[in-house]
């Protein structure tokens, strides 16, 4: 056959083409470069330079990570691997050990090596076997695997951070839901508390001292036992009783240490010395008068039972109890709803303000349908949304927008920052609503510190299973929640989007009054007298008796309730009437100072105590029609209206707020209040302050913004 006879293929035939990939790279030449590479040169260029990165988990499977710490000299680097195991009841994994940890705020700096799992399809995957790829963690959790290291035996572990990719939102809200689970399948839970701190090594001794209750009496009494006392209180200062994960880490673990240093001790004895301390630190607290070098200070312990470690032991205590499960290794039963253990756990922190929620949704009684889960691809904002809906339907009582729980959002806030990445995503740029309180007008204030003294007033609200007022004289809550998005997503791949949500909430109510004098500031707990004066107080003679002082003053000082939230005792307007005579020359009431006093009566010491949980930074106020008189938060403005919602438990404050054109768009809520004569259902009654008028007051939807 002749050249001539051959067909020709036709030009317009499409060959197969190789893969993009393929197409992009000449292979061969490729193939060649690695052949004339000397093994260094190539793990400098293939292998080194590389950082790890999870491979996902299947989603459809009940699978977790277990991370394998590989044995090693204290001197040398830490390096780790995976292993995927499931988390069925029955199915054969390692025993493994759960680790809790404060993560801290600072950059992951420290660097780790993590081995890829085998992947013979990949040359850097069967390297990477060998010469584990770069990771980077923070200081603390750097600390803690140099601590639990060991030098013979490799140490299987969860952790969080790491056994979680924290990158992927999507396994983020699978793993979150089974942390519980995760927690009490575990042999053994490890708590590091830090190191670096004598006092603190010093303290982890001290603890088998102090739960020995032959001798605790004698100890409580030793004149040289403060500076022990004083180093078991700088260890509840440590910064892991602030993170909100523990609650659960601990109400699920089968059995927990607490690591400082090389020191260790087991949690359930540990959790006995904070309630012996807590419950015997009235008696420790006079053997500090004799010490210099605590300034002869009684009161150098501070508020011991708003520790972050005191609520956790009675929460863990009184919250929770554990018991066997047919389908689970461990079962935990809750005894506190969702807004219960919430309004308990104010002083606790996460790093994701998100997770406020989301930490507790496997430990509460109220949450069996999954009504709420954890999202990650939710804004901070839409969870607090989700939250406050969550208890209102729960509750059939609106008191949780008067609570203040929330964590404050930074604008603009992205937690990739806190995972080192910087991938363009769209920015919520959404506005706290005034129905979601932040924390910062909290009886601690910002919980990024203890605080040495309290920051504001107690909630009027109290806590949710024991209800003291009602205002609203047990209506149930009429509410709905509408959010409005403004702006578009950008078409640009690279393009940061722009959105602003702007979240409503409808609740029903009426308008009372308005507020037409409004006090200043009580500022740490000082009376001035005008403030006493719009309450009726008159100052005439030193000879005074106890019925001089106006029933409304008195008892809007201690918002008619002593500090169990029953009603006062009796004698609370007596000792407001010696309060009163020993007002300064200017007939101010400086309580501090009469607290501190030690010829100061004991019961004059505890009614000026309650005033000031009540009136700190509150400010008193009068209204226009009725005359009502009471407390309200210090943004109060002449002008605001005093109004009832149904399902609150105590009267609010609401303000307008206007368009440029003066058209009214929506109210703001300014807070919770103590109004004398509104606190027991009275204005739905139709009663007036004397009780001889009978009113009706229009009911209206307030749109609050």
């Amino acid at each position: 056959m002749e050249s001539s006879d051959l067909q020709k293929a036709p030009e317009s035939h499409e060959y197969p083409k190789p893969p993009t990939r393929a197409r992009r790279h000449n292979v061969t030449k490729i193939r060649k470069e690695y052949h004339t590479l000397s093994l260094p040169e190539l793990i400098r260029r293939e292998i080194l330079p590389n950082e790890y990165s999870h491979t996902p988990l299947n989603p459809e499977e009940d699978v977790i990570r277990l991370l394998r710490l590989e044995r090693g000299d204290p001197d040398k680097p830490i390096i780790c691997s995976f292993i995927v195991v499931s988390l069925a009841k029955g199915a054969e994994r390692p025993p493994y050990e759960a680790l809790s940890y404060y993560w801290g705020t600072d950059e992951p700096s420290n660097e780790i090596g993590i081995r890829r799992e085998l992947d013979k399809r990949s040359l850097k995957s069967v390297a990477n076997v060998f010469i584990p790829q770069r990771f980077n963690i923070r200081k603390s959790l750097y600390e803690a695997l140099k601590h639990f290291r060991t030098v013979k035996d490799d140490v299987i572990l969860w952790i969080d951070a790491l056994c979680i990719d924290q990158e992927n939102e999507t396994e983020k809200n699978q793993q979150v839901a089974q942390m519980a689970r995760i927690y009490s399948s575990a042999a053994h839970v490890l708590v590091w508390l830090g190191a670096g701190r004598s006092d603190c090594e010093r303290a982890m001794d001290f603890v088998g001292e102090v739960i020995q209750l032959s001798k605790l009496d004698a100890l409580v009494k030793d004149e040289s036992s403060p500076p022990k006392w004083n180093d078991f209180n700088n260890l509840l200062h440590c910064r892991w009783f602030s993170r909100r994960w523990i609650v659960q880490e601990l109400a699920c673990a089968q059995e927990a240490t607490l690591h400082y240093a090389k020191k260790s001790v087991y949690w359930t004895d540990f959790a006995d010395a904070v309630a012996l301390f807590v419950d015997k630190v009235d008696e420790i607290k006079p053997l500090f008068r004799t010490f210099r070098e605590f300034n002869y200070d009684t009161e150098h312990l501070g508020d011991v039972m708003a520790l972050g470690a005191s609520i956790l032991v009675d929460v863990t205590r009184n919250s929770f109890r554990k018991q066997k499960s047919d389908t689970e290794d461990r079962y935990i039963e809750s005894l506190s709803s969702l807004e219960a253990l919430m309004s308990n756990l104010l002083s606790f922190k996460a790093t994701d303000p998100r997770d406020t929620i989301y930490a507790l949704l496997s430990i509460i009684r109220d949450n069996a349908d999954r009504s709420i889960n954890p999202d990650y691809n939710k804004s901070a904002i839409e969870v607090y949304r989700d939250f406050t809906k969550f208890c209102v339907e729960k509750s059939n009582s609106v008191d949780i927008i008067c609570r203040h729980w929330a964590p404050v959002v930074e604008k603009k806030r992205s937690l990739d920052r806190l995972k080192k990445t910087r991938k363009p995503k769209d920015e919520l740029l959404a506005k706290i609503p005034s129905w979601v309180p932040v924390l910062t007008g909290s009886p601690i204030g910002d919980p990024q510190y203890v605080p040495d003294r309290r920051s504001n007033g107690d909630s009027l609200v109290g806590h949710p299973d024991r209800k003291r007022y009602n205002a609203s004289k047990n209506t149930p809550a009429l509410v709905d929640f509408k959010d409005h998005r403004i702006g578009e997503p950008s078409v640009e791949p690279n393009q940061t989007s722009h959105i602003n949500h702007v979240f409503y909430m409808y609740v029903e109510g009426f308008k009372v009054d308005t507020i037409t004098k409004v006090s200043s500031r009580i500022a740490d707990g000082l009376l001035l007298r005008e403030c006493l004066t719009m309450g009726g107080w008159e100052e005439e003679s030193d000879d005074q008796s106890p019925d001089d002082v106006p029933d409304k003053l008195w008892r809007t000082l201690v918002a008619d309730r002593g500090p169990d939230g029953n009603n006062p005792p009796t004698w609370y307007q007596r000792a407001c009437s010696e309060s009163f005579a020993a007002s300064t020359t200017s007939g101010d009431i400086n309580t501090g100072a009469l607290i501190a006093n030690p010829r100061s009566p004991s019961h004059v010491v505890q009614f000026l105590k309650r005033v000031q949980s009540i009136v700190w930074n509150r400010v008193f106020v009068t209204t226009h029609a009725k005359n009502h008189f009471g407390l309200a938060p210090q943004a109060t403005r002449p002008g605001d209206f005093l109004c009832i919602l149904l399902g609150c438990t105590v009267p609010v404050i609401l303000r307008e707020s206007k368009s440029e054109k003066g058209q009214l768009e929506h109210y703001e809520l300014i807070g919770e209040t103590y109004i004398y004569g509104l606190m027991d259902g009275e204005a739905l009654d139709g009663e007036a302050l004397d009780g001889d008028i009978e009113d009706s007051y229009p009911y209206e939807k307030f749109k609050l913004g």
